[in-house]
């Protein structure tokens, strides 16, 4: 199940504006990824997804309709369960979306070389995060083997076989070079 639509087109439209407002003349951009709310789904009363920016990716929980986050101070560290283990989140707020929690995931984005793996990317860390692999052991489609398939050369990104620990899924290392 997804959240609607107008969910990740509103979270698309407050990060493009963060981008043309601050960060565009970072040198931490990478100009080869664009903006993408990725897989935004209900996750224990609130929407759980992952925000791809040209400056960085993270898993993103935004309150449900009616809840109030006012009482989280901006920068207050959250820590929420997850089959995999504990997660700090950080709360944040902008413009247009309100007040949100963020885990970062990578930052800044310079190892991804096109949009389509860093969504690729996104979406297998939030099926390890919240352990949609072990559920479904039939699921036979490898999302990162297909985006490499598109990629013109060099090695690939992979799943690792091994079962996924906390700290492998922070730091990117579920992938390996082939």
């Amino acid at each position: 199940m997804t959240c609607p639509d107008y969910l990740s087109q509103g979270l698309e439209r407050a990060f493009r504006r963060i981008q043309q407002a601050r960060t565009r003349h970072m040198p931490v951009i990478n100009d080869d990824l664009r903006v993408e709310a990725v897989d935004f789904r209900p996750w224990q009363g609130h929407s759980l997804g992952v925000m791809v920016t040209p400056w960085f990716m993270g898993l993103m929980l935004i309150p449900r309709e009616g809840d109030d986050w006012s009482g989280l101070r901006l920068g207050e560290k959250c820590i929420h369960e997850f089959p995999t283990g504990a997660y700090e989140f950080i709360a944040a707020e902008e413009d247009g979306i309100g007040r949100y929690q963020v885990c970062t995931l990578f930052s800044p984005m310079s190892r991804f070389a096109d949009q389509e793996t860093a969504v690729a990317t996104a979406a297998a860390v939030l099926r390890g995060l919240i352990g949609e692999e072990r559920r479904d052991p039939d699921a036979s489609t490898d999302v990162l083997e297909e985006t490499a398939a598109t990629e013109s050369s060099g090695p690939q990104p992979q799943l690792e076989e091994r079962p996924l620990s906390r700290r492998d899924l922070l730091r990117g290392r579920f992938l390996r070079r082939s």
